[in-house]
């Protein structure tokens, strides 16, 4: 008798602490999900933008002599929509940045390529480029104030932009002179996103 009820004793002493242990991996467990499913900072990496002007601005040497005077007049690059002034219009900023991204994207797409273009900065370029719309898709997701959301004005003014001089490469059938037209475009826009917002701009990684 004394036996058996030792032995009943042990088995509950063994299930409670066996009960104990589950509770606590479902504990860490529990824990664990709670900071997987945190928020992260949604912002852009000035590291990944810096790479990719780079490697645009040293993927071919100087402009042709002939594609000096082929930028036209009424293609400007609207730098105020790619500009944050105060935390108020970080997002919308952001988020024309980001669009900016995907039209850049779009403009390298092609096949027709100059041939004095350095292939494998070529291929990295787009690479990054890729990289960074989608490491940045969740700027698109962010909400803001009513008031403080000026991305429809900006978007209209970077669309308009952009099929200009996707409607100039066509135009010029893909030249020399049509691509470093768009190379520059580019570089400025870039150049622009780079300097003139400030640190809280970005990801800091």
């Amino acid at each position: 008798m004394f036996v058996k009820g030792f032995s009943d004793c042990a088995w509950e002493m063994t299930s409670l602490r066996m009960a104990f242990q589950c509770l606590s991996w479902i504990s860490i467990l529990l824990c664990i999900a709670q900071v997987s499913s945190m928020p992260t900072k949604c912002q852009l990496q000035q590291t990944l933008m810096a790479k990719t002007h780079n490697l645009l601005e040293t993927m071919t040497g100087p402009v042709p002599l002939q594609c000096l005077d082929d930028i036209p007049v009424e293609i400007r690059s609207p730098t105020w929509a790619l500009q944050s002034k105060n935390s108020k219009q970080d997002v919308g900023a952001a988020k024309a940045v980001y669009k900016s991204l995907m039209k850049v994207s779009s403009l390298m797409e092609s096949d027709s390529f100059p041939q004095s273009w350095d292939a494998d900065k070529l291929v990295k370029f787009q690479i990054i480029v890729d990289r960074q719309i989608e490491e940045s898709e969740c700027i698109t997701r962010i909400k803001t104030q009513k008031e403080e959301d000026d991305f429809a004005v900006r978007d209209a003014a970077l669309t308009d932009y952009f099929d200009k001089l996707e409607k100039l490469l066509k135009e010029k059938e893909f030249s020399v002179c049509g691509w470093e037209v768009v190379r520059r475009e580019v570089l400025s826009v870039l150049q622009f996103i780079l300097v003139e917002n400030s640190n809280n701009f970005w990801l800091t990684v």
